[in-house]
């Protein structure tokens, strides 16, 4: 394990220490506004920035977490050992080429809604109110009644960052599955994508959008603190409904509860902790094997457990 105090002394004399904040409380940068302390954090404003921070952090022995906006991610109580990089909001420039649209990795799903609906180009209305970036999206294959980000991505730009070589890769060379991407996230970070969109008018793709929120309204809990869905669906029933049949809806640990409304939800309502939502996720999962002798496999990504 690396020394805490000779990292940031190594920071500081690298020059980094405006780049690169020791000791950031993560809840401030997780949907469920949970998790303690990063030793190390990072918001990259441009490429050659990210990569200057990766290969600082792997000189110096330090794990590497890279983050999208992190609203589909779990940190414990006890924080993060290591360095988290957050791509939101930044490494987010956008360019048009007819209908094809070159989007970096870190803008955010609804300001690239916003994007192209400015300039009539349909196919990305299904996620206007998913609260993550284009690159959290891509990578979990985010989708919303039926229509996702596998449908439209035609190409995805790769960094490798043990060698800071860049590829970018048209959609031969990948291929999606549900919640996912076959490309290894532990050697590459995902920079942008290539979206193939097609025209429509303005107000045609307005209504979509609000379509589109009205489902998600009355299907999910958008006004409480979440992380989007808590498990995969398995084959056959969704986890949603063998959560609810084995008698979890509305279950609470602590500040964390099972949605009433979806099942598949998990709510803090004020004060949850990690550890909280943790407990109510193992019940959950302990529920639905006990009742249906299947175990749920979970779609939050936990991050920064030891090991």
């Amino acid at each position: 394990m690396y020394n805490k105090i000779q990292v940031w002394k190594k920071i500081t004399s690298c020059g980094l220490e405006k780049e690169i904040k020791p000791d950031v409380p993560m809840r401030c940068h997780t949907s469920w506004k949970i998790g303690g302390n990063a030793d190390f954090f990072c918001i990259p404003s441009h490429q050659d920035q990210l990569k200057e921070v990766l290969y600082f952090a792997l000189n110096h022995n330090l794990p590497i977490y890279i983050i999208g906006n992190g609203t589909n991610i779990w940190v414990p109580d006890e924080g993060i050992k290591g360095l988290v990089v957050k791509i939101a909001r930044t490494i987010d420039k956008v360019e048009y080429s007819d209908k094809m649209v070159k989007a970096e990795a870190g803008i955010l799903l609804s300001a690239l809604v916003k994007n192209v609906t400015d300039k009539e180009l349909s196919g990305l209305e299904f996620a206007a109110h998913i609260p993550g970036t284009l690159g959290g999206a891509i990578i979990n294959n985010a989708s919303f009644e039926g229509e996702s980000l596998s449908d439209i991505v035609n190409e995805i730009t790769l960094l490798d960052y043990h060698t800071g070589h860049i590829e970018t890769l048209n959609k031969d060379k990948f291929s999606f599955y549900y919640r996912g991407i076959d490309i290894d996230c532990k050697e590459f970070i995902l920079l942008g994508a290539s979206l193939l969109l097609s025209t429509l008018d303005k107000e045609d793709i307005l209504l979509k959008i609000k379509q589109c929120y009205e489902q998600r309204k009355i299907k999910q809990p958008v006004n409480f603190l979440t992380a989007g869905c808590v498990f995969k669906n398995p084959e056959k029933r969704s986890a949603g409904y063998l959560i609810e049949k084995a008698g979890a809806k509305g279950l609470a640990v602590g500040d964390a509860q099972v949605s009433t409304k979806h099942a598949n939800f998990i709510i803090n309502r004020g004060q949850a902790t990690a550890s909280d939502i943790l407990q109510l996720i193992e019940k959950i999962e302990s529920l639905v094997e006990k009742v249906f002798d299947i175990r749920l496999e979970r779609e939050i990504d936990f991050i920064g457990l030891p090991g």
